[in-house]
């Protein structure tokens, strides 16, 4: 049982490097500036009366988004990648810290049903 935590805790941490580290990649781009040539392609998307019926107001919601993200990129500037990879500091120290109690958790179970084991065979001779 120990592995099987391990090891879903080490692919847990694998993905998130992975995210924090492509995060730091778009944000060492001049992301302020490619966010804003995706507006012009959201005007473009095909069958807006379609999604338009589904989702009102999406076009709307995707371009104040992408205004959104804009301004925050601007205002975190170069600390972006500093900030990506202290996020991904804590999230890999909770990670672990799940992963560590969950093997705590898992010895304690097996000493308690270990005792109770030995209790109830010494009971039975």
């Amino acid at each position: 049982m120990h592995i099987a935590i391990w090891i879903v805790a080490a692919l847990a941490l694998g993905l998130w490097t992975l995210l924090a580290w492509g995060l730091s990649a778009l944000l060492g781009l001049d992301a302020a500036a490619w966010v804003g040539s995706l507006e012009p392609l959201v005007k473009q998307v095909p069958y807006v009366e379609a999604i338009d019926m589904w989702v009102p107001g999406w076009q709307a919601l995707v371009l104040a988004t992408l205004e959104l993200t804009r301004t925050l990129l601007g205002w975190l500037g170069g600390a972006g990648a500093v900030v990506v990879w202290v996020i991904w500091g804590l999230g890999a120290a909770v990670v672990l810290g799940l992963a560590a109690l969950g093997s705590v958790a898992v010895a304690l179970i097996r000493r308690g049903t270990r005792a109770a084991a030995t209790a109830s065979r010494t009971s039975a001779a």
